[in-house]
């Protein structure tokens, strides 16, 4: 299992502008992938390793909100930033690979950037959800 915390992701609406006749990464898109790919490396660094393009994932994500209004973006928003980034870095090969994600909102430890903290382990491809409690078997163990 790899547990790596993050920076706050921007939001979705910000990640695309259009240069000329192309869809681009924004530069605040492009920064935030590099100040993750910094991270990851990082991490590599210390023992970390890359999944494998065969290994299916879940994912526990954890996003610490600021106190500052502005940078309050929605969930789902946050969550596509993060991934593609976490792609980008070399964590994974491919985002198809996920299988499960659980994300929950809390309170950031540094009121005023906020981050994220995100738990990766490899999962059985076929999963199966438990009753009325939203556990899911392979994963939540």
């Amino acid at each position: 299992m790899l547990t790596i915390e993050l920076p706050f992701p921007v939001t979705a609406n910000a990640y695309w502008m259009i240069a000329g006749r192309r869809l681009i990464k924004s530069k605040r898109a492009r920064a935030y992938i590099a100040e993750v790919t910094l991270m990851w490396l990082d991490a590599k660094s210390k023992g970390a390793q890359a999944f494998g393009e065969d290994e299916t994932l879940a994912l526990a994500i954890a996003i610490h909100y600021p106190v500052d209004k502005r940078k309050h973006i929605d969930t789902d928003n946050a969550l596509k930033v993060l991934i593609d980034a976490m792609e980008t870095a070399g964590i994974y090969q491919n985002d198809n690979q996920i299988r499960h994600i659980q994300i929950s909102r809390e309170e950031a430890k540094d009121k005023t950037i906020g981050g994220v903290r995100v738990c990766i382990k490899s999962c059985p491809n076929e999963m199966a959800l438990h009753d009325g409690t939203f556990i899911v078997k392979e994963v939540h163990r």
